[in-house]
C-alpha cells in the first residue's frame, strides 16, 4: 500500500507522492490509538507522548503531502 514502501525504489516517485500514501495511514493510525489511550481509565506519560508523537508524524505527513493532482479540476 505505501506504508513500508521504499521511497528510492521507484525513481519518479518523490517525497511528496510518497507522503501521499502514507498520509491516510498515518492519521488512521492516529486516530485508533487515540481512541484506545482515551478510553483507557489512568493512561500512562508514555501512552501520551506515543499519541503526540504520533499524530504530529502524521501532521507532518500530511502538510508535506503532494495534493496538487486534487486542485485540477
Amino acid at each position: 500500500m505505501g506504508l513500508f514502501m521504499n521511497p528510492r525504489r521507484q525513481p519518479d516517485d518523490t517525497r511528496g507522492s510518497y507522503n501521499r500514501r502514507r498520509a491516510p495511514w498515518l492519521v488512521l493510525a492516529a486516530i485508533v490509538c487515540s481512541g484506545y489511550i482515551l478510553t483507557k481509565g489512568y493512561p500512562s506519560n508514555t501512552a501520551w507522548i506515543a499519541m503526540f508523537v504520533l499524530w504530529l508524524a502524521a501532521i507532518m505527513s500530511v502538510a508535506s503531502a503532494d495534493w496538487s493532482d486534487l486542485r485540477r479540476k
